[in-house]
């Protein structure tokens, strides 16, 4: 009655490594076969299942959303073939983790608090770097810090912290160049912000953009480069003030006329939820904002 259902695990495994790599000729390198075994092999899957696990295009393989649900237990189908192929029950790899963030809060908040977290447990903690969920289509993980509010019933979603946003420049920035009363004065400074792209889908850009100059004259999806560039003198950098405030060489401008405070939500894939890991991971995330000096909300997966 569910003869569809019959897969092999081997297959799994095949399928785990495609949608890593994103194409045959890469999967079949890894597994040391030729890529239309791999073909073959997914097309197998797809036909147990009576569904389509991989859209194919000219660039590579990617994921259905029936595809994305699968990934997170095909990896552990994975890994389970290898340890009975190996014959050791004990050598089953380090637990590994996944998560989504800004760059901004990856590099100052999730990356200088994880040493003890990986010495202690021995996790394997992927960070991948992303400004929404949309921008790493395709990509299995555990949890996702976001600045929208995600709306797709596929995830479960909570608070996680608020952050405030202003601007920022050097103090010799601005002795050397024009004086900063009121808003308009900003028109004759280089600001340094995101590009002005439909896609970066960057909540803060909507509300800020009115309160700075007509011509961004700084452009970059990459948060550091804001920073780095208003370090470097290049002009006055829009950033979130726990980022700013790490460097002593920064002061905000014009604090009371450009504010503003964001959110990040944290998101958890409800279809692909591992339950213990999935506790430990929203751990993690609570007592990095915590250190990192930023309130947060209480976190389980509901």
């Amino acid at each position: 009655m569910r003869d569809r259902l019959r897969v092999d695990a081997e297959d799994v495994k095949y399928f785990h490594v495609v949608a890593e790599a994103k194409t045959l000729v890469r999967a079949g390198q890894e597994l040391g076969v030729d890529y239309t075994t791999v073909s073959r092999r997914i097309s197998r899957l797809e036909k147990a299942l009576g569904t389509r696990l991989f859209s194919r295009s000219g660039t590579g393989w990617k994921l259905t959303p029936t595809g994305e649900g699968l990934l997170p237990a095909a990896r552990m189908v994975s890994l389970g073939v290898d340890v009975f192929a190996d014959g050791d029950p004990i050598v089953s790899g380090p637990e590994e983790w996944t998560i989504l963030a800004p760059d901004g809060f990856a590099a100052t908040v999730l990356a200088p608090r994880c040493g003890r977290l990986i010495a202690e447990s021995g996790v394997v903690l992927r960070i991948v770097t992303a400004d929404s969920l949309a921008s790493r289509d395709g990509v299995s993980y555990d949890a996702a810090v976001v600045r929208t509010k995600p709306t797709s019933s596929r995830v479960r979603i909570q608070e996680l912290v608020t952050y405030e946003i202003g601007l920022y420049a050097t103090e010799d920035y601005l002795l050397e160049h024009a004086e900063i009363r009121r808003i308009e004065d900003l028109q004759q400074h280089v600001l340094c912000w995101y590009a002005e792209d439909p896609l970066a889908a960057v909540p803060d850009f909507v509300a800020l953009r009115p309160m700075l100059p007509n011509i961004i004259r700084l452009q970059s999806n990459n948060l550091l480069v804001h920073e780095e560039a208003a370090l470097a003198g290049v002009g006055i950098a829009v950033m979130p003030s726990y980022i700013a405030q790490r460097r002593p060489s920064l002061v905000r401008v014009l604090p009371e006329e450009v504010t503003y405070t964001g959110h990040y939500w944290t998101v958890l894939p409800a279809a692909q939820l591992r339950w213990e890991i999935t506790r430990k991971v929203l751990r993690f995330l609570r007592e990095a904002v915590l250190d990192a000096g930023l309130a947060n909300s209480e976190m389980e997966p509901r």
